[in-house]
């Protein structure tokens, strides 16, 4: 019975694990593409759902997080590091494609 329970375990703990590792890559690899617009932004985004960038705001202790208005708030540790700061790196939080997130400004 032991060795049934410790079986059964185990597989959950890997489909569990295999999923979130499938999750992470999923958004890390649509981070990745975007990390050349950003150039060197280390903000974040939840890509929450949007109509407008009325439904985007700043979100995080530092501002570092763009996140859906729709969406609880945010929390993260409370440092300052000189690469949340949008506009040093002309990016700001909009909705695009019904996602939120740090997108370069236009014009």
């Amino acid at each position: 019975m032991k060795t049934y329970i410790v079986a059964i375990f185990l597989v959950t703990l890997f489909v569990t694990l295999f999923i979130s590792m499938r999750i992470y890559n999923m958004l890390s690899k649509e981070d990745s593409n975007r990390q050349g617009e950003l150039r060197g932004f280390c903000g974040w985004s939840t890509y929450g759902k949007c109509l407008t960038d009325a439904d985007c705001v700043r979100g995080g202790c530092s501002g570092q997080v763009c996140q859906s208005r729709y969406e609880k708030p945010v929390i993260t540790t409370c440092e300052w590091k000189k690469c949340y700061d949008p506009s040093t790196y002309g990016v700001v939080c909009a909705c695009i494609d019904g996602k939120c997130r740090w997108t370069p400004v236009k014009g």
